[in-house]
């Protein structure tokens, strides 16, 4: 179902407490703005390919199960049908080969997971000002 606004976006992520937390943030933020949550690379290539629109944002975790972020990343920048998508690495990997392999796949931005609460309502404050 897409938001009023159109603004839609994939959380992609394998963590329950991740999910919950970024989901309320986002509703905090944004109350207009849809939330999809899929499981990992695999599922969100799939809701791509099944979506009648492309979502306004992807946020997309690199350490999942089956599919991780990084090779999702990779199928989806093949896609010219994906070209303009816009994909941001969230993720707890503050590796710099992580956020340079991240950035040569045209992802929109490399953010780190923070550890509070706080910096994470943030976080999502910001993505919603820069990317929404």
């Amino acid at each position: 179902m897409m938001a009023t606004n159109g603004q839609h976006i994939y959380l992609v992520d394998d963590d329950e407490d991740d999910q919950f937390l970024l989901q309320g943030l986002i509703k905090a933020h944004s109350p207009a703005t849809s939330v999809q949550v899929l499981g990992d690379g695999e599922q969100l290539l799939k809701a791509l390919e099944a979506a009648e629109s492309l979502p306004t944002l992807v946020l997309l975790d690199l350490n999942m199960p089956r599919m991780n972020g990084m090779e999702a990343l990779e199928r989806i920048r093949t896609s010219k049908a994906y070209a303009n998508l816009r994909v941001i690495i969230l993720t707890t990997s503050d590796s710099e080969q992580d956020r340079q392999a991240a950035l040569r796949l045209r992802a929109s931005d490399y953010l780190i997971k923070p550890g509070s609460h706080h910096q994470m309502n943030q976080l999502v404050s910001a993505i919603k000002h820069s990317w929404l």
